[in-house]
């Protein structure tokens, strides 16, 4: 605790010096009542949020902060010194009394999922993708939550491996070099959520967004768990419902496609009810990917039949269901295919682990592959002679994009993330919600060679937006482009 005040007197009392070598206790005992003395003085809710921070080792609510504001215009002084002396006491064990803090003055990252997983899933490759440019092109603190969720925490050396170089140089199963772990505490900054965290830290962010001083940004995905709440598990729902909280208080948020934006537009238009300005939100729309720079493409086989993957996991929203429905009335009608299966097990596949070991008792042409590695995830996309991609709701839809960057033809959804993608050519839709558009959709992909290769020349066709300049777009709406004034 010493340390920590010591640190925020630096800020906030810049020309206060401290003898060292003094007794335990002795900076706390010193510094916490003058610095509640400026707190008193300027009624300042960001200094009132460090001194917390700082005195509790964790960071806080905006209820907490106030709860000292209102106690610094009423209580006399040692009231206040008792009163955020037992708040520590309080939150003690949900927080990281035993670690030093270090103050942030430059943009605080969040990476805690990408940072944690060795997972790729679409999320963790817009992380991977941004934020590894941005650490050669700027100054910035990339912070992982801390297992209480209520503090950021320096990233190790091998989380910060798994975000900067994953898929490349980084070995997942390498060790930990050793590091000094410490509290990240962002001041007079930019916060910037381009992952989605594990836990729960809503509660803090927004304490973050609305008391800190320092603005909150982010990366808007979709909000299907609100939106198509029956395609995913009840918990998803409640935890989206949290995340949303701080966003109401946040300053930007970019979406990744029309779809998403839209989305998190009608979210930031509703909060006028609760006399909320909302974050403004704009369209940042995720590049036409390239295939990582690792990646060697062998030339495309010449298949007996055609090659059909079916991309993406196995959850509803997916639709892997009706995907196989129309597989089985083609087979069924005679026509000779293959369907390779490429992505894990979601939260529930429901019965479609039982129709796939159906089709395959019945001797159909049917691959599951399961969960594959990255590179054989961009063999399978590329040797394809089509992709099938028809989820119901996507924020995006990389699984498209994907396949259109190696010059395989999609087949995907009509409307939203993927019917925008579409519009770029490469691409045959159908309205996934239509039995018998899939059938007709697939029956033509499956049957009319020369469909594949007209998609095939569109997908080369299309315009490329890179990585580099997604990043480039998005650090100047979430960070270059905003003054902080705490």
């Amino acid at each position: 605790m010493d340390q920590r005040v010591a640190a925020a007197s630096q800020v906030l009392l810049p020309t206060r010096s401290l003898e060292s070598g003094r007794a335990p206790g002795y900076a706390t005992a010193t510094l916490l009542p003058e610095l509640l003395d400026h707190a008193r003085a300027t009624m300042s809710q960001p200094a009132m949020w460090l001194i917390l921070t700082a005195v509790t080792g964790r960071f806080p609510a905006a209820d907490t902060v106030r709860r000292v504001r209102r106690s610094l215009r009423l209580d006399p002084p040692e009231e206040v010194e008792r009163l955020v002396l037992s708040i520590a006491t309080e939150t003690a064990s949900r927080s990281r009394i035993d670690l030093p803090m270090r103050i942030v003055t430059c943009p605080v990252i969040d990476v805690d999922t990408s940072g944690r997983s060795d997972y790729q899933s679409g999320i963790h490759r817009v992380v991977r993708e941004t934020v590894s440019r941005w650490v050669q092109q700027h100054t910035v603190e990339l912070a992982i939550w801390d297992d209480t969720h209520k503090v950021m925490r320096s990233a190790a050396p091998r989380e910060v491996g798994r975000v900067t170089r994953f898929g490349g140089e980084f070995i997942a199963g390498v060790d930990d070099a050793p590091y000094e772990q410490e509290l990240i505490v962002p001041w007079d900054t930019v916060v910037v959520l381009p992952d989605v965290p594990l836990g729960s830290p809503a509660e803090v962010l927004t304490g973050i967004a609305q008391c800190s001083g320092n603005l909150l940004t982010a990366i808007g995905y979709d909000l299907i768990p609100i939106t198509s709440a029956e395609t995913r598990p009840l918990h998803e729902s409640t935890a989206a419902g949290e995340w949303l909280v701080p966003l109401k208080s946040a300053h930007r948020i970019a979406g990744i496609s029309s779809s998403a934006t839209a989305e998190f537009k009608g979210f930031a238009r509703m909060l006028s009810a609760q006399g909320l300005p909302g974050p403004e939100v704009e369209e940042i729309r995720l590049p036409a990917t390239m295939p990582p720079s690792w990646f060697t493409r062998a030339a495309r086989v010449a298949h007996a039949t055609p090659r059909i993957v079916v991309s993406g996991t196995r959850e509803p929203h997916k639709n892997h269901d009706a995907v196989l429905y129309a597989a089985e009335r083609l087979w069924e009608e005679g026509l000779d295919f293959e369907i390779r299966l490429v992505g894990g097990n979601g939260w529930t596949d429901r019965h479609l682990g039982d129709t796939i070991t159906r089709l395959k008792a019945a001797g159909r042409s049917l691959v599951d592959l399961g969960r594959v590695s990255e590179e054989d995830l961009w063999n399978e996309l590329a040797d394809a002679d089509a992709v099938v991609f028809l989820s119901l709701h996507e924020g995006y839809g990389l699984p498209v994009v994907e396949a259109l960057a190696v010059g395989t033809p999609v087949l995907t959804t009509s409307y939203g993330s993927q019917g925008e993608i579409a519009r770029d050519g490469g691409c045959l839709t159908a309205d996934p919600r239509d039995e018998e558009s899939i059938v007709t959709a697939l029956r033509r992909l499956v049957t009319e060679p020369e469909l594949r290769q007209s998609l095939a020349l569109e997908a080369g066709e299309r315009p490329r937006v890179s990585w580099d300049e997604y990043a480039t777009a998005l650090w100047d709406f979430l960070v270059a482009d905003l003054e902080v004034t705490t």
